[in-house]
């Protein structure tokens, strides 16, 4: 179909792949590619064919994401297209890689299990901020259509579909705010985590559901923050673990974790693509044993010092320089994607052990506050790394979530134990098979 109609509404035919997206699909393979998922559970079971109206709806007020992705002589892109995805019927296995046979083009897709509408996208195409609002945009679009309520638009994630599509949201604004001033892109290799592969091409998902005001009040002991107490607890745990490795050589490398920082809060940018950063936290089990008091010391440290934004700056400006390099925009996409590659496979998960994502708490608007029940954030399986951790605040409850492809469970089991012993009950759910 031609992209006629979106010029008429002001939008490309075309995009650059924005600077963070471009490692994505060099570093793809057959088997891997990064996808992410967030979900809304709501009260009552999803009328498909309602929620499958919102999300034509919702995409003439968010076209961006239905842009498909291209490949040209020297860099990949974004084609502009009027199609939107079919809603599917959800699966027990998550973030799947796309396959071009079953998801036409779109880097995007919804699906649906009852009460749940899952959005899982390719990172190519947007950070969590993005993804999110494209999420909750639908969900009360979807709620508008069911129960004639009149949801407000709602900052950050909740857009005015009245409105027409923004520039600024589909700008790169990776260059925009970059400077001349870089930092070095190299760090300490982290120590990994390692185990007995799952099935292949199953993503084990484990949640723990806790409640919110108890997990606040946990971390106000500390003088911490949720995010920063979680992360104290997960390095303690992987700190232990990789004490007790029987691999020697690897006990001396520190355990990492990489905690994604969304730059909109040092710039003044709209943008629903890519734009978020990141810190690597660590801690070195060698140097002696460390209490939580420590750790929160030092995750909170660090991060205080790394979450500047002259040193964010430095950080996401070292990308783009690259980019923008003389020696490098005349090299045929061909070899460019051998060389990135090449450095996602050495470095992309080399510098942290984990990820743990966290959205923070999302507060919905009156009207739709009433209807949604939970929300979820799995992450993908990781090209390396076989686990990663996400993390939202909904109604009351955080959903704390590991997306794993070992069948080891000692870090989770590590991490809730702690937080019960800690005063904070844990509700567990998980999406494991039992061994045939």
């Amino acid at each position: 179909m031609s992209a006629r109609p979106l010029r008429r509404r002001g939008v490309p035919e075309w995009l650059k792949v924005d600077n963070a997206g471009k490692i994505y699909p060099a570093a793809r393979s057959q088997e891997w590619m990064a996808v992410y998922r967030l979900s809304v559970t709501l009260d009552e079971p999803v009328d498909e064919a309602l929620l499958s109206q919102a999300l034509k709806n919702t995409v003439k007020r968010l076209p961006y994401f239905t842009y498909r992705l291209r490949r040209g002589l020297f860099w990949h892109y974004l084609e502009a297209q009027d199609e939107i995805p079919r809603v599917q019927q959800d699966a027990v296995n998550p973030c799947l890689p796309f396959s071009p046979g079953r998801d036409g083009h779109f880097m995007f897709r919804v699906r649906v299990h009852d009460r749940r509408i899952a959005v899982e996208i390719y990172h190519v195409l947007a950070d969590g901020t993005g993804t999110m609002t494209l999420l909750l945009t639908l969900v009360a679009e979807y709620l508008r259509l069911k129960y004639a309520l009149r949801i407000p638009a709602a900052a950050p994630y909740i857009l005015d579909l009245r409105e027409k599509p923004r520039p600024g949201e589909w700008e790169d604004s990776f260059p925009v705010y970059a400077r001349r001033a870089a930092r070095p892109r190299g760090e300490e290799a982290a120590y990994p985590l390692r185990g007995t592969p799952a099935e292949r091409g199953y993503l084990q998902v484990t949640t723990a559901i806790i409640d919110t005001g108890r997990l606040s009040g946990a971390a106000k002991k500390y003088g911490a923050t949720i995010n920063t107490y979680l992360a104290a607890l997960i390095l303690r745990a992987l700190a232990d673990m990789a004490a007790q490795d029987p691999r020697r050589r690897l006990r001396t490398r520190p355990v990492k974790l990489s905690m994604p920082v969304s730059l909109r809060k040092y710039y003044p940018s709209v943008t629903l693509r890519n734009f978020s950063s990141y810190v690597n936290v660590p801690v070195y089990p060698t140097y002696g044993s460390y209490s939580l008091e420590d750790i929160i010391r030092i995750v909170t440290h660090c991060m205080g010092y790394e979450m500047t934004e002259q040193l964010m700056n430095a950080r996401f400006s070292s990308n783009v320089l690259a980019e923008q390099s003389k020696a490098i925009r005349p090299v045929p996409l061909a070899l460019k994607r051998l060389i990135l590659r090449l450095m996602y496979v050495l470095t992309g998960e080399r510098y942290f052990t984990t990820v743990l994502s966290n959205m923070g708490r999302v507060d919905l608007p009156e009207g739709m506050r009433e209807h949604v029940k939970r929300m979820d954030f799995i992450i993908g399986p990781g090209r390396s790394n076989p686990l990663s951790i996400g993390c939202v605040s909904v109604s009351g409850q955080t959903f704390l979530t590991f997306s794993k492809t070992i069948r080891e469970s000692e870090l989770e089991r590590r991490v809730l134990t702690a937080l019960i012993r800690e005063g904070v009950p844990v509700t567990v759910e998980s999406n494991r098979r039992a061994k045939t």
